[in-house]
């Protein structure tokens, strides 16, 4: 987490309390402690003394209202629209375009033209002399296509629809289609949004309000999707489990494998220059082996990727995986 320095912390440290408190009201308003406490999370080392100053300074332009409790406690009375230029250093930058760039290679062309207008936007908040940079730092940048390809389109309005409803925690009706376009279905389904999730394209995590389960959706398979007023059960998001995700399948909920590979020093480099999980572990054995460890649920995705290396692979536990991913790769070099 950056640390920020004296000279540039103050503003950034009070631009950040204004967001705070421009998201209160008189039932939600914040204390000086609960401020104190959010700015160093956020990696401003401050104390309380420094936010009663922030808040004396931020009242001087912004007036502030305040509750009668005891401790006091302060927000924004009535709209209050932030204005005020963004400020990054050359790395922060950096790391926006990088990501911003990333995110257009691997999406649909509704994603590419949101990531261009946030640049557009972006841009305009700058400085000049930043806005320059912004521009001269991408200009430095590149993306190329991957093996994941880029994601599925999606139809115009469907993705801001469905994000829309995410967001207000509002239930959708729509319909729904299978990979196999032929299988159609014309039923309109009712989704409440949970979760979004990116996997080389981007999923939805869903509670099927007719099936009463949780389910992951492919967005570029939802169609003509209307927003309800009916409230989603937010509490139910607290039942998907991402530690063990794996690929764009699956809700979290399906059984989860310890994996272990035998495998010749060419996997091996390939998987400590790219890991494919965060438990991912790769542990060098006797004979010019090395084993790799990972912990994740149980899905196609990591059959048909180890299947890729069947020639550098000596064991993998479980066995049954073993057999499948020989299966494949004897099937691909069959074809050959």
């Amino acid at each position: 987490m950056p640390k920020y320095s004296a000279d540039k912390g103050k503003v950034q440290r009070q631009n950040q309390i204004k967001r705070l408190l421009s998201m209160t009201s008189e039932e939600s308003a914040l204390s000086i402690t609960e401020i104190s406490d959010r700015l160093n999370s956020e990696g401003f080392e401050i104390n309380r003394k420094t936010v009663e100053r922030d808040i004396e300074d931020i009242s001087l332009d912004h007036p502030l209202s305040e509750t009668a409790s005891n401790p006091r406690r302060f927000y924004f009375d009535g709209e209050f629209k932030l204005d005020f230029e963004l400020t990054f250093d050359e790395g922060q930058l950096q790391t926006i375009i990088l990501a911003l760039e990333s995110l257009k290679q691997m999406s649909p062309k509704v994603l590419k033209s949101l990531c261009s207008d946030v640049e557009t936007t972006l841009v305009s908040k700058l400085p000049k002399t930043l806005a320059k940079e912004f521009e001269h730092l991408k200009s430095l940048s590149n993306t190329s296509p991957t093996i994941l390809g880029e994601g599925g389109e999606i139809a115009t309005g469907v993705f801001e629809t469905v994000l829309t409803c995410l967001r207000k925690g509002k239930v959708f009706e729509c319909f729904y289609s299978s990979p196999d376009e032929a299988r159609f279905s014309n039923r309109k389904r009712t989704f409440a949004p949970l979760k979004l999730h990116f996997a080389g394209a981007p999923y939805l995590y869903v509670y099927d309000c007719e099936d009463h389960e949780i389910k992951m959706l492919r967005i570029s398979r939802i169609h003509k999707p209307v927003r309800t007023e009916i409230p989603v059960d937010k509490k139910r998001a607290k039942e998907i489990k991402l530690e063990h995700v794996f690929g764009g399948y699956g809700k979290g909920a399906e059984a989860v494998i310890d994996y272990a590979i035998v495998c010749t020093k060419p996997m091996a480099l390939k998987f400590r220059e790219q890991r494919i999980h965060s438990s991912q572990k790769i542990e060098l054995l006797k004979d010019g082996l090395f084993e790799i460890t990972f912990t994740v649920n149980d899905s196609d995705d990591v059959v048909r990727l180890l299947s890729q290396y069947g020639e550098f692979i000596r064991e993998i536990r479980p066995s049954g995986v073993y057999e499948k991913v020989k299966g494949i790769w004897k099937k691909g070099l069959g074809a050959a």
